[in-house]
Order: structure tokens, then sequence, then C-alpha cells
């Protein structure tokens, strides 16, 4: 392995087309690399749901939900299980642990099914898998036009079909829509005195509208099939069908029924600008490349349009918008980086060649990054691109160390090939053991399981291709690089022409700014050299403070992401019809349009009950409001409107993860009375709270329904049973689907129901009549007691027990703050036997992150402690070389509230990449000090010595580092850039603050442990060897004394 820079010499042009090669296929693979906003984060989950027609929401808990609940618990790799049980409904979702197949837990989940016994009429259970990653839509698209109805048929018929074959495309939803159907509204007066039910005339209209294979003949030579067409053309035809009287005779259908073509009452209502429109929601298919087919959708919108001037259509979201937004913003960032760098080394080096030797390097080890993104099957995202941004500063020292060593080497009198091998070789292990002690940080941080493993595994495993990269680079390239650009003998006539300079200027008594500022420093360190006690109190006393001044930073799960979108949420009174809920979204749709100038767009989709508006920024450079605020003045202007409970959110990453609420308590118990009181008695309690806004609970609203209870022995007397009553009843208030019919290559229902006189009134219920088994009717209320009552609408249920959620969110967004209050809320409510009351929703979310993180942080120490002990043979000098981390973490959050920043997972992670890169700078003066005290100096002198000889390396890779760290923190662009910026500015407050003290104080923890070793340390009288006179000190290149041996 020492031999490696002269086998490249020797076989440069090997070595070259090798480079060339990597850096073709980089350039290739980089355009293959698919986009996406955030890593592949898979988090497995199932959907599970039954129907079971006329059960309450309580029947369907017990007899549906229930022992679903208990199959599914059995099923290995369950991690929890959440349980809605409705009216003839029951809908279980599974959350899996990461990692399941959910091919062959859906297998295991049948199988436990078959087990099970479910009441008869209850449909087999329906599993859906679902991963969360793939939830959110890759676009959506607003097709406008004067009549929804033809705007819905061109979705359904052209605009969808079409989409759905992209390549990519998993489905197309639907919304906002009407469609057409074909009514037959029985007249109940005429049809009761002609014996006519509207389950007859449903089943006549299927007997007459059908297509019915006869089989075959033989017509001379030829076999015909015959086929009986009867199917219905027109309205016309529907209207004209002929009705066999069960008395006798017959009637057209349209003397006992009004038959037309009507519009649906639409089940959601979806709106543009002010403008009805029907909303397309594409979903990709999974592993699909998310930009690609966002893309692809819009082109396909583009050609439609060019072939249909019928489809008119706005772009409400794409996804690769988004994402092309970030990745630029990375790019940009890592551009701007290798310059920045490559200006820091000319403007020590001086030297156009070495500048240009590194300035080759650093595109180099990025496109091999790319060729193993590859490789792995990484994407680029943020993450990953964050990643490379973050290590651009870094890939450099590796080369820079070997780059000093060989013109030292060369300015010492070696020639141009010894001085390019011997310079490489006596670095090649202390440049790896330092590698090493980077990369070492980043694998605990890329095992971490959790939210925050999947998030950061394509930033570790990024950062450490780059830095293992560079350390190649610098061993082959750099060497070969350098003995074809190194003039040695103007290298040796430099530093001649430097000494003699400096001799003159000591002659004279002159020095220049580097001497005075050289002096100042070394009188500076020998203070504390000779005053440990007042040093180590003064390093002491910095970590204090910088600790006490992150006390004020408040704690996030992720920092604040203007993506220039606002949402409203809107929930109406239980019962709403869809247009009332549309006329309160069109209220806060006109007052954003009144009040918010940075609009550029908004759309709402209303359903019964429900509506969400949604609000689109312009960019974050045309405006001078943060989404944030938006979202604050939204909550105020819709504060008055009465009768809707209406909660305000900006669009930020956390909601992009799925996390939870800022305030979630979840109560858990049997009783659903006394869960209802107590999740009241908080909610009242939390909401008097001052940061709390939008507070609420999951009590399912009870709401005053009909029952119709069944009297068997009055039934029984006139040939009825509960079904045929309930049949009746359903085709009078709601109607069936008797058949369809084809109209103009569209296929519509024929729909037969009541006139309506029997849904007018309860009275009028209890009078409706019910076509009896031996002729004749009926009174509803004499074979049943029609009642109303109240009841739930749903029961939810969390891992088998009821439960019932208090959730909320915050102004300050403060989550920590916000939950001690509510955990003092909880301490001082004596809740009954048996209930409990838990924090969960973003706090627990957020814990169980930092958690992962800090065992991270710890395992990363330990792996640094590790490859220090193995590169210095020696227990002792890697604690004094990681005596900087405390100072060096203390003070990289020392700059989050400077700069008004939170603590967040990003800033955690900043923590841990410290933790590999800090060390380096005390490595190299700790070393340095090691070696010039083997020479014989004394421990002071070796301090002052080596200490302002490494002042230069130590500056160099530390302002390498830091300028490519600036763009990023900079975070002037918006949405995902804004994430990396707060991991940028931990970084180079660390790694300033980290700097500074090494140069300071890792000489004074160098000293005080090393009395302390003396102190403790047992050795057998013998006579003492002389000691050898003191070496003479190298003589000082052009590019200054550099050659650290242990960490370069």
């Amino acid at each position: 392995m020492d031999n490696i820079a002269k086998f490249c010499i020797k076989h440069k042009v090997t070595t070259l087309m090798a480079v060339i090669m990597i850096s073709i296929f980089g350039v290739v693979f980089t355009t293959r690399l698919q986009l996406a906003l955030l890593p592949d984060m898979e988090a497995p989950a199932a959907l599970v749901m039954c129907y079971y027609n006329g059960a309450t929401p309580t029947d369907m808990e017990e007899l549906v939900t229930r022992p679903l609940e208990s199959a599914i618990m059995s099923v290995p790799g369950v991690e929890g299980v959440q349980s809605s049980s409705a009216d003839g409904m029951s809908q279980v979702q599974i959350t899996y642990v990461e990692g399941t197949n959910l091919d062959i837990a859906a297998t295991k989940l049948r199988e436990q099914f078959d087990r099970i016994t479910l009441p008869d009429g209850a449909t087999d259970p329906i599993i859906v898998n679902i991963n969360i990653g793939d939830l959110m839509p890759s676009a959506m698209i607003a097709l406008q036009g004067d009549d929804l109805a033809s705007v819905q048929a061109l979705a359904e018929d052209t605009v969808a079909p079409a989409l759905e074959r992209i390549d990519g495309v998993a489905q197309v939803t639907i919304s906002g829509g009407v469609t057409q159907q074909v009514a037959v509204e029985v007249d109940a007066t005429r049809a009761a005195g002609l014996g006519l039910s509207n389950s007859y005339i449903a089943q006549m209209l299927a007997a007459e509208n059908l297509l019915y294979p006869g089989g075959d003949l033989q017509h001379g030579t030829q076999t015909l099939t015959v086929t009986t067409d009867a199917k219905f053309e027109s309205v016309e035809d529907v209207a004209g069908m002929i009705l066999p009287l069960p008395t006798g005779g017959a009637v057209r259908l349209s003397e006992v029924a009004d038959v037309r073509l009507e519009t649906e009452a639409p089940d959601s209502v979806a709106k543009t600008d002010g403008s009805a429109c029907v909303v397309l929601q594409v979903s990709k298919q999974s592993g699909a490349n998310e930009v690609a087919t966002a893309d692809a959708v819009v082109e396909a919108m583009s050609s439609l349009q060019a072939r249909n001037g019928a489809v008119v259509y706005t772009v409400l979201y794409t996804a690769s918008d988004y994402i092309n937004m970030a990745v630029n913003a990375a790019v940009q960032n890592i551009e701007m980086g290798v310059v920045l760098a490559a200006v820091v080394v000319f403007l020590f080096l001086r030297r156009f060649g070495a500048t240009a030797t590194i300035a080759v390097s650093m595109p180099v080890c990025i496109l091999t990054v790319f060729v193993l993104m590859n490789v792995f099957h990484l994407t680029l995202n943020m993450m990953s691109l964050g990643g490379i941004a973050m290590g651009v500063g870094m890939i450099v020292d590796n080369s820079i160390v070997v780059l000093e060593n060989i013109y030292r080497y060369s300015a010492e009198g070696h020639g141009r090939l010894e001085s390019c091998v011997e310079g490489t070789k006596e670095v090649f292990t202390s440049l790896t053991a330092s590698t090493l002690t980077t990369v070492a940080v980043f694998l605990p941080l890329g095992l971490t399981g959790g939210m925050a493993g999947m998030l950061f595994d394509d930033f570790c495993l990024t950062i450490s291709f780059l830095i293992l990269a560079s350390l190649v680079i610098a061993v082959t390239l750099v060497p070969l690089l350098c003995y074809l650009l190194l003039n040695e003998k103007r290298v040796r006539q430099q530093a001649e022409r430097r000494a003699e300079r400096q001799a003159k200027q000591l002659a004279a008594g002159k020095v220049g700014l580097g001497g005075w500022l050289t002096q100042r420093y070394t009188a500076l360190l020998g203070f504390f050299v000779q005053h440990l006690v007042v040093s180590m109190g003064i390093s002491v006393a910095l970590v204090a403070l910088f600790i006490a001044a992150c006390m004020s930073t408040k704690m996030v799960l992720m920092p604040e992401m203007d993506q220039g979108m606002v949402q409203v949420s809107i929930s109406t009174p239980t019962g709403s019809e869809v247009e009332d809920t549309a006329a309160v979204a069109d209220r806060v749709v006109d007052l954003a349009m009144e009040n918010v100038p940075e609009l550029e767009s908004i759309y709402h989709l209303s359903q019964p009950e429900t509506s969400s508006v949604n609000l689109v920024l312009s960019d974050k450079e045309k405006r001078d409001r943060s989404s944030q605020d938006i979202a604050q003045l939204m909550r105020e202007l819709v504060r008055d409107i009465a009768g809707c409970e209406i909660s305000v959110s900006a669009s930020d990453m956390t909601a992009l993860m799925g996390s939870g609420a800022d305030i979630s308590v979840d109560i858990t118990g049997n009783d659903y009375d006394t869960l209802v009181m107590i999740a009241r008695d908080l909610a009242a309690q939390i909401e008097q709270l001052p940061d709390a806004v939008d507070v609420s609970t999951s009590i399912a609203k009870e709401v005053d329904q009909v029952t119709i209870t069944m009297n068997r022995e009055a039934a029984s007397q006139y040939g009825l049973t509960a079904a045929s009553v309930g049949a009746a009843v359903r085709s009078e208030l709601s109607g069936s689907t008797a058949t369809t019919v084809t109209l103009n290559n569209k296929e519509l229902d024929v729909v037969v129901r009541g006139d309506g006189r029997s849904a007018a009134s309860l009275d009028a219920l209890r009078s409706m009549a019910v076509p009896s088994a031996f002729g004749g009717t009926v009174p509803l209320s004499t074979v049943a007691h029609v009642d109303v009552v109240r009841a739930p609408q749903s029961i939810a249920r969390v891992n088998q027990s009821r439960q019932i959620s208090v959730t909320g969110g915050t102004i300050s967004g403060d989550t920590t703050a916000i939950t001690a209050q509510v955990n003092e809320i909880l301490d001082g409510y004596a809740l009954p036997d048996g209930y409990t009351a838990q924090i969960s929703g973003a706090y627990e979310d957020m814990m169980e992150s930092f958690g992962d993180l800090l065992l991270a942080l710890v395992v990363a120490m330990g792996l640094v402690y590790f490859v220090l002990a193995s590169q210095f043979e020696s227990f002792v000098m890697p604690v004094i070389v990681m005596m900087i981390l405390p100072v060096a973490f203390s003070g990289a959050l020392f700059a989050l509230p400077l700069t008004g920043r939170d603590l967040s997972m990003i800033s955690l992670v900043a923590l841990i990449m410290l933790a590999g890169t800090v060390v380096n700078s005390s490595i190299i003066l700790v070393d340095y000090i090691r070696q010039r005290r083997e020479r014989g100096e004394s421990r002071e002198d070796a301090i002052l010595h080596a200490c302002p000889l490494r002042v230069r390396p130590v500056l160099m890779t530390t302002l390498t580092t830091i300028l490519a760290l600036v763009p990023m923190a900079m975070g002037a662009a918006e949405g995902a850039a804004e994430m990396m910026s707060d991991m940028s500015i931990t970084m180079i407050s660390g790694m300033v603050i980290s700097t500074i003290i090494t140069l300071l104080f890792t000489p004074v923890y160098y000293s005080a442990i090393d009395n302390l070793t003396n102190l403790f340390r047992w050795r057998p009288k013998k006579k003492q060897p002389p000691a050898p006179p003191p070496a003479e000190p190298p003589a000082e290149s052009s590019v200054g004394e550099t050659a650290p041996t242990a960490v370069e």
C-alpha cells in the first residue's frame, strides 16, 4: 500500500485513463439517477375494511372490529393497530415494523381471518397494502369548463385513461365533478293502487334490459350466433317499458313513474380561484421516478389540449417543481462550495499548479460518488445532495496534506519523483486513520432505526463515499498531478529566497503581520501552559457559558421550512351537505384573496362535513412574509366564521414526514362516556394555554338517527321479514340501482326510488306503504317501531382499547414548552381507575428521534476513541484529543439562539459530524508535540515549538470546510435548503469555536493529563540514559511547516 503513489506515477496513462473513465461514468450516471425530495422512507402499513349493512357503530365494534383486531395482533411484525367502527363499516389500520414484507404479511392476515367467525351478512375482510411514502400525489390537475357534467365525462373518458397509460402512474383519482343517471321516481299512490312496489319495478327493469346469448344455428353452410338483444338505448325506451300487473293487465312505466335523465347530487365540490372544476390527483407507482412521472403528466396534458380544444386545465401542484427547486439549490451550494474551497487553497499556497491539482481532485471525488450512488441505488434527493454539499470542504483536507508534504520534500532538495512518492508514503497511514475517524461517526447514524435512520441513511452513505473517495484521490491522482506539474527547481529557489528574507528581517529586528501574530499566539499559549488551573477554569467556564446561552433554545423535530403553501381545514356540523361546506370554503377563499397579496393561486376540495382550502404562495424571494406569518393571519381572519371548526397550518417538513400534532394527548379506557368526559375536561383546560391553537378532540359527534326496530310477530302475519322491510325502506328513501343503460357511449345507472313523500317527515315514514307478501300494502308502523335516537358516528380504538385524543397546534411551534404545560395539567387531573392519559404526537416522535440520535452520538464517540487509540497505541492520547468535544458541542449549539434557530434532528446530526471532524486539528497538535518530545524537548518547549508550526494546516483545513458550508448556511433558497441551513450553521459554529479552543487549550489538556499520568504512574528505579541532543526542527518550506504525521 505504501507504493501506491509510485505505481500511479509509473503507470500515469493507466491512472489518468481510470480517472477519465470514472469521470465519464459519473456524468452518465448522474443523468440516470432518480430525483426525489426525500429518501425512500419505507413505512409499511395496511388497511383492513369490512362491511356489515345495518349494524350500528357499537354492533360493528363488538361483532366485527374486535375479532379482526385479535386476529391481526397474532400476525408477526404488527407494531400497532388503530380502528374505527361506524355504521355498517369497520376499518382497521395496521402499522408494521420496519422492513416487513407486505405481501407475506397480507397472506398471514388472510390465514388468521379464515379462522375467525364473523356474523352472517358481513363481507369478507378486504386487505389493502399501503406505503406511507407513496401516499402523496405526484401531480394535481384542475379541469375547467361551463358544464361540470361534460367536464366529468371528459375526465373519465379521455384525460384519466391517457394519464394512467403513462409509465410510472399508478392511478388517477377524480374529484369534484358530477355524474348523470336515469331516475325512475315512482308515484307511490298510483303504484300502490296497481299493486306495484319499487322492488318489483326494479326487478322488471333488470329483466327487460339484457343481452342474452342464445347459442348457434346453421344457415346454409354458415354457423351463426344467436343473441337476444333487449338493451335499452334511450330514456324513452326505459319510460316505455311495459309492466305486467300482479292482478292482470299491463301498464307502461311512464304511467306510474316519472322517468328522466338527471344530474346526481355531487359528493364533492372542487374550485380553483373561485371557479368550479374537476380535480385529478395523480399517484405514482412505488419506486417510480417522481420527477419524471410529474413532468410526463404535464406534458401529456399539454398534448391532450393540443388535440382536443375542450381540455382546459390548470396545474395545481406537481412534485417535480418542489423537487427540482430543492435539487437545484443543493447543486448550486455544491458548486459554490467547490469554488470557495479552491480560493482558500490558492490564497494559502499561492501556486496555480497546486490549486489546479486541488481543483481537479474535488470534481473527480464528486463524480466518483455519483457512480457509487448508482451502484447502491440511491436517489438524488435533498439528503444525499446535502451530504455531498456538507463534505465538499472536507474532501480537500487529504489532498492538501499530501500536496504540502510533497512540496516540503521538494523544498528540502529531493527529486521530483522522490518528493511525490516519499511525501505521499510518509502520511499515508495517518491519512487513513484520519479518514476512518471521520467516516466512523456516520456508521452509527446510518444504522439508526426509526424516522431518523430512514431520513439520514442516504446522507451518511453519500458523505462516507465522498470522504473515502477523497482518500483514494489524495494518494493516487494528487501525487501524479504533482509529478506532472511540480517544478522542483523553482520550489527550492522560492524556499531559499524566503529563508534569506526571514533572516534579514530578524537581523533588522522587523517582523511582518504573520510574525507579530505568531509572537502574540506563542505568548498567550505560554501563559496558558504555565497556569493550568486558570486555563482549565476558563475552558470549563466557556462550556458553561455556551450551555447557559442554549437553555432558551426550543426543541423541535424538524426546522421550519417555507414550502410556499398554507392549508385551511374546515369541519362543519354533522349532517352538513356538501353545498354547505363549500359555502364556508368560499368565504375562506374570499378572505384569502382580499388579504393575502402573496397569493399565486387557491383551490379547495369540499365534501360533506369537511373541506380543505389550499393557498399556493409566490416564491419566497418575491414576498416579505413567511408562510407561517400568512398562516397566523388566516387564523385571525377565519376566527369570526361561525358554525364550523377551522384550523390553519403552513405546510412544512414535519407534516410531509407524517409527524403528529404539536399537542396530542391520548386517553385510553373502556367506558366510552367516561372517555368523553375526560377528553372534554382536558380539552377545555388545554385550550386556555396562551400558545395553544385549534384544540379539538376525536370524540365522535353524536347525531340523531332514525332506528327501525322490527315487530317480528306483526311482520310475520303479513309475510314480511326484516330483509324485505329494510329493502323497501332503502328503495323508497335512497333508491336502488336496477340496471344500467348506455347513452352516447356512456353507461348510466337506472335508479328506482320513491317520490320523496316518505322522506318528508317522521310521520310520513311511519305511514310508508310496505308491500305485503300476500298482496296489498301495510303501513311501516304496523310491522316496526320507528324511533329517533342519539348515537356516536364512530368508535375509535388503538391497540385493542377504546381511545379518544385531544389534539391542537401551537402559535410559536415550541413543542417542548407546550408539552411541559400539558404535563402540568395531566399531573393535576385525577383520572378514574383503569384510565390513562399520555402525551403522543410530535413530541413523542421528537423524543424518539432524539433518543436514537443521542445513542448514535455516544456510539460515534466510542468509535472515534477506538480509531485514535489504535493509531496512537495509547489509551490516554485519545482522551487528550477528545477533550475538545464538550467545547465543540456546546459552542456549536451556541449559534442556534444567536441566529434564531431551534434545536432539531438536523442540529443533532451536525453534532455527530463534529465528533469526527473537530478532533483532526487536535490530532495535528498532539501528535507533533509528542514527536518533538521524543526528540528530547521538554513538554513546554515542545508545545511552544510545535503549535505555531501547525497553525497554517489547521486553518487551511478548517477554512476550506467552513467556506464550503457558507452557501448552505445562508439558506437563501426556498423549502428544502432551509433544513440543511441549520446543519451548516451548527457545523460552522462548532468548527470556528473548536479551532480556536484547539489552538489554545488542547496543549493545556495535554499538559493536565500528562501531569495526572505522571502522578499515578509507577516506575521502577533505574539508571536513566543520557538524553539525546535536541534535533533541529525541519526547515520551513515555502508553504510553511505543514506535515503532521498523525492526522494528515
